[in-house]
């Protein structure tokens, strides 16, 4: 069910963030570095209840986001139609195997070079969504 949050904004339920991120496969990880704000870009993958995505174990990513709390965005914009959607999970990235079907290779090609050994998760519990129409921008 969609709702309008103040100023009219339609939030998406659980259901439909779920759904918008299986549609996807690139986002951002935002987490904290040095005490400062950053943001990566990488690719990712939805299996079960959780958000899954690949670095390497000696990389500033890995080091930064294992066992903290990070923010993961993903959205969809049609500027010629003024349209889209956004999609945020918060939530803890820890240290996971991956569970299947298939190895995570197949499923998760990343695109940095590089061994990519370290595998990250972050549960789905926390999604916040919004639907962008007619011009209306998400703030």
């Amino acid at each position: 069910m969609v709702r309008e949050a103040a100023g009219g904004v339609p939030v998406l339920d659980a259901r439909e963030c779920r759904e918008l991120l299986g549609r996807r496969g690139i986002g951002r990880a935002v987490y904290t570095e040095r005490a400062l704000p950053a943001v990566a870009t990488l690719n990712y993958a939805v299996a079960g209840d959780r958000l899954w995505f690949r670095t390497g174990a000696d990389t500033a990513l890995a080091r930064a986001v294992r066992d903290a709390v990070i923010a993961f965005h993903v959205d969809h914009v049609d500027a010629g139609r003024r349209d889209g959607w956004s999609v945020t999970v918060s939530g803890r990235a820890r240290l996971a195997r991956w569970p299947g079907p298939g190895p995570l290779e197949e499923v998760l090609d990343t695109w940095a070079p590089g061994p990519r050994e370290q595998v990250l998760a972050l549960d789905l519990a926390l999604l916040t969504g919004r639907r962008l129409r007619g011009g209306v921008v998400v703030g």
